[in-house]
């Protein structure tokens, strides 16, 4: 199959973008599994292409990008912050038969309802890439269910070969034998931090050499509130505790997750697999800490893959994570139930399923 992939961003680019990361992973395996693969994309993209994935920055072209390149399919990655000024492109779904992936739906605005709909309609077929969004879709568009179907996301963040445990540990202040918890992600609102920083300061009391990592790049529009984030610290007692890595290449934050005791992700809005930090530690096999779903969740199950806590409860987190580093057994439990969910999410299978979902679309 010709296959069109649009999706405004795609690595490499100045700004980390999670949607941009799946539709890299996405388009690369596809190519793998024998398909010819455009991928259209905004100017920001900074090239080159890699793994066999044919890249063309003229998304936002005046002429319309899909009468550019051949294709027997488009398939669009949605969310709504990547089209805000970029609704013209959406179009695509009148011209050629175009499967919309939709990694989220809408926003807190009215202007995106509207489009959703529209876009749901206008697609030959959607693609939820989380439960959220199936949730969402089935409760409010009912009559759109026999035209959707539920794909995962998989992890951007292969797995690294092992580095010097000791040595990486030591690298963001974890002693020997010290806990150490992990944060991974871009930095902005909604992630917890401002959570977990409390909890870490009430989990000092009894764990007094746990330390946390925060890993992940912080856009420029977001440097104010990683300020207040840092002078949290300081004000809770634990700027020493904290580091802050900043961006890091993918190799070295599988390195840093997988020397990690727990890996911590208290959302704001509850868990979700359409996380791909979280997607990510599970990936690793790693025992998570995270939030409970705003809607209940098929595959995320305390105490099983997952430990879930109330979001916004520093006392609760700070709980949970000192009764995870006191039982080694504990922590076992999670780690397998974490690989076991991930083995339902790798990119192979995703590829496969998309490609046969292409297949009775053209059909």
């Amino acid at each position: 199959m010709r296959i069109l992939i649009a999706c405004p961003s795609y690595p490499p680019q100045p700004v980390t973008c999670g949607i941009g990361d799946y539709t890299r992973c996405l388009a690369e395996e596809l190519a793998r599994q024998g398909e010819q693969v455009t991928v259209v994309t905004s100017a920001a993209w900074r090239g080159p292409a890699e793994d066999g994935v044919r890249v063309l920055p003229i998304l936002d072209a005046p002429a319309p990008w899909w009468r550019v390149v051949a294709a027997d399919v488009v398939n669009l990655q949605y969310a709504p912050d990547l089209y805000r000024d970029r609704r013209r492109a959406l179009r695509v779904t009148l011209a050629t038969p175009t499967v919309v992936t939709c990694h989220t739906l809408v926003d807190a605005t009215l202007r995106s309802r509207a489009i959703a709909v529209w876009l749901l309609a206008s697609a030959r077929h959607v693609v939820a890439a989380n439960e959220d969004v199936t949730t969402m879709v089935r409760r409010r568009l009912p009559w759109l269910r026999t035209r959707l179907t539920e794909v995962p996301i998989g992890s951007n963040i292969p797995i690294a070969p092992a580095g010097d445990a000791v040595a990486i540990r030591a690298s963001v202040g974890a002693a020997p034998g010290a806990p150490l918890l992990a944060h991974f992600g871009l930095v902005y609102p909604g992630k917890g931090v401002e959570t977990l920083l409390d909890a870490l300061a009430i989990l000092r009391v009894s764990h007094p050499d746990a330390r946390l990592v925060i890993i992940g790049d912080t856009r420029d529009t977001d440097r104010a509130y990683r300020s207040d984030l840092e002078a949290r610290a300081v004000e809770r007692g634990v700027a020493r505790a904290v580091t802050w890595t900043g961006r890091r290449t993918a190799a070295e934050v599988s390195r840093l997750i997988a020397v990690a005791d727990l890996v911590v992700a208290p959302f704001d809005a509850g868990a979700s697999l359409r996380r791909g930090s979280l997607v990510a530690a599970l990936a690793h096999g790693k025992a998570i800490v995270t939030t409970c779903p705003a809607a209940p969740s098929a595959s995320l199950r305390d105490g099983d893959n997952v430990a879930l806590v109330r979001p916004r409860d520093p006392s609760a987190l700070a709980a949970r994570l000192g009764a995870l580093l006191d039982s080694r057994a504990q922590r076992a439990r999670l780690a397998g139930g974490a690989r076991k969910l991930a083995a339902h999410l790798t990119w192979s299978a995703i590829a496969e399923e998309t490609r046969a979902l292409y297949r009775r679309v053209l059909a």
